[in-house]
């Protein structure tokens, strides 16, 4: 059997089809949005054949390529996997893949999104649909702002336009790498497949939303309301991560000494195994970390609802 590389580059332009055979229903290799077929989220998961190479995005359990993916539908390792990702391959006519945007085309698309968007602002669509979900905003993010009117596509339709709050994702130098979307109507999310998703921009890794200046003391959590909800009940900074593949892979800039993990309190264990993954990463870097997971199943915004509940 061929090593690692070798696997992927039998395979690269051949995934769907792949896929397909491994047993992998058809309709979540379209392109659009849709259940994941890893971790079963809703409306989450999207195939992307980036390059041929069988990507996939999943807002709940991250990225990753077509072995991962036959790895995770299968249930089988590695070596069993790419053995059989082998012979399929073998046996089966590549498909066409779309050509990619450049990284130039990206970023001029996320410079244009902020561009034609403002500041939050008192009263307007994104401050009450923050203020809807139970937090309150003493003060106002700069890193969010309100478009006035965003297309939704889904896959190559547009279902819409909507007010659509806005989040530059930021990575560890402190360069802009995407936007995340919430999609809003009545300050509520939107009726839309996927109403929270990012902007393709690049590379993810280490990234964040920074809600607030850098500082010693820095908290990260997975949502942005997760994160502000987090700030509230703690006191301290808080920035969003996106999701628990943001937490894992999350790269503090210079001058945090700590580092304050607010990991959500899931069923399946996806979020506290990944604040302590990431702890066990910055503490072997010497970076003092704590992590705080909510007493109660949920994420801090539920905890900061539940206690206003009780008051």
């Amino acid at each position: 059997m061929g090593n690692r590389l070798d696997v992927r580059e039998v395979a690269k332009g051949h995934w769907r089809s792949i896929l397909t055979v491994l047993g992998m229903d058809e309709r979540a290799l379209s392109g659009k949005h849709g259940p994941c077929p890893l971790c079963g989220g809703r409306d989450r998961f999207r195939f992307d054949d980036k390059e041929g190479r069988g990507t996939y995005f999943c807002s709940g359990c991250g990225a990753g390529d077509g072995l991962r993916l036959a790895m995770g539908i299968t249930g089988q390792s590695f070596r069993d996997v790419a053995c059989e990702v082998e012979r399929i391959a073998g046996t089966v006519q590549p498909t066409t893949t779309r050509n990619e945007r450049t990284d130039d085309d990206k970023l001029r698309a996320l410079r244009r999104a902020f561009r034609e968007s403002k500041p939050i602002e008192r009263d307007d669509e994104a401050c009450r649909y923050l203020a809807g979900r139970g937090l309150r905003l003493y003060d106002l993010p700069e890193s969010v702002r309100l478009h006035p009117s965003l297309s939704y596509w889904d896959g190559d339709a547009v279902l819409g336009k909507f007010p659509t709050m806005l989040a530059t994702v930021t990575d560890a130098t402190g360069r802009a790498v995407s936007m995340h979307r919430t999609y809003l109507q009545d300050a509520r999310k939107a009726s839309v497949p996927e109403p929270k998703k990012l902007m393709e921009g690049l590379a993810l890794a280490g990234a964040a939303i920074r809600l607030t200046p850098v500082s010693r003391t820095l908290g990260i959590a997975e949502g942005i309301e997760t994160a502000l909800a987090a700030a509230e009940l703690f006191e301290v900074p808080v920035w969003s991560c996106i999701s628990t593949a943001g937490i894992e892979s999350f790269e503090p800039p210079e001058g945090v000494e700590l580092v304050v993990i607010f990991g959500d309190s899931d069923a399946n264990f996806a979020g506290q195994a990944a604040a302590y993954r990431a702890a066990h990463r910055l503490a072997l870097r010497g970076i003092e970390v704590e992590v705080v997971i909510p007493p109660e199943p949920g994420d801090w915004l539920n905890e900061l609802n539940r206690r206003k509940g009780q008051a």
